[in-house]
């Protein structure tokens, strides 16, 4: 974002007394409190269905969100002279979460559970239709047609790299996992709004410690331009893996946080089910197959080869903690 960008704030009743660059923003100090300007790629209509969650997420009594605020026509986007978009939205101070502090990992998953005792909307929410997750076995069989692409690709490749020789001898391990929780997902129940008085909920879409901010005793959550209706437990899957992956697939953190989520946010049977799955899927295999195939063949950068060697030397500590969420199902 460039200097220019400033500009949109004259379409705002704000009195800035200064500004500073963030992450991709600018973050404004002005008489009404924070406020950070920044690019949107979405449409209006998103914009509506995000603050309408952080409205209902205010309802509740969780104010730290950071909610999009209309300009002097009312509108939540504003665009400049070439036409590009931004909102303008509330922001705090403090830092972002420490994913080497076990105790701000804790305090983050239990600020997750919290948020989603309030993210419900109904079934019948005007935003529905719009911003509505895949089915998750829908999703994995396209993920999996997807992987069978790549490695037919590898194979008929006459002179491969080293990466494209240690992939496709690891294909096989990753690839049985993949069909084994498309198998899993098949015979899944899948959660019944109406028994289970989870209609309409909403996730987060995008939450890790990037959009966490820590001061003091107060947590703010920001980013939500991901939100969408699903399952929630997505959430918490999405959190988990970043987090255990920087931790080496520690089987003992990895318990504290479901733990720590479910004393604030119980989890039904159906949704640990999901997670199960959702963890015993090599998502990181599947990432890295995706970022090779759209990138220039001609020149295989080694962090391909680094990061599935690093994979790979994970691969025990992911399987172990997997394990471990299967034995804790099979003693509900």
């Amino acid at each position: 974002m460039n200097d220019r960008a400033l500009k949109v704030l004259e379409q705002y009743d704000l009195e800035v007394t200064g500004t500073r660059r963030g992450r991709g923003s600018y973050i404004c100090e002005t008489t009404q409190g924070l406020r950070i300007l920044c690019d949107y790629t979405g449409s209006e209509n998103k914009a509506l269905f995000q603050n309408c969650v952080m409205e209902k997420i205010r309802s509740g009594g969780y104010k730290n969100v950071d909610m999009i605020i209309p300009n002097r026509e009312g509108e939540l986007i504003s665009r400049d002279w070439e036409d590009n978009k931004y909102v303008v939205k509330e922001w705090y101070t403090g830092r972002e979460c420490d994913t080497a502090s076990e105790n701000e990992i804790l305090e983050a998953v239990r600020n997750l559970a919290g948020l989603h005792r309030l993210m419900h909307l109904g079934a019948e929410n005007e935003f529905r239709r719009n911003f509505t997750a895949q089915e998750p076995l829908k999703e994995i069989r396209a993920q999996n047609a997807e992987l069978k692409k790549i490695r037919s690709f590898i194979r008929k490749k006459n002179a491969k790299c080293e990466f494209e020789r240690m992939f496709l001898d690891c294909f096989s391990r990753y690839f049985e996992q993949a069909v084994e929780a498309e198998q899993e997902l098949e015979g899944l129940e899948r959660p019944d709004p109406a028994r289970s008085g989870r209609q309409g909920s909403v996730c987060h879409g995008d939450y890790n410690h990037h959009h966490i901010l820590m001061s003091g005793y107060e947590i703010a959550t920001t980013n939500f331009e991901c939100c969408r209706f699903d399952c929630q437990i997505n959430d918490l899957y999405r959190f988990m893996r970043k987090i255990l992956e920087k931790h080496n697939w520690n089987t003992r953190l990895g318990m504290r946080m479901l733990d720590h989520y479910a004393q604030v946010r119980p989890i039904p049977a159906e949704e640990r089910r999901l997670l199960y799955v959702r963890m015993l899927y090599p998502e990181k295999f599947r990432k890295l197959a995706n970022y090779y195939y759209g990138s220039n063949k001609a020149w295989i950068s080694g962090r391909f080869l680094e990061k599935l060697g690093n994979l790979n030397r994970q691969e025990e500590m992911r399987s172990g903690f997997v394990k471990m969420l299967e034995g804790d199902l099979a003693k509900r």
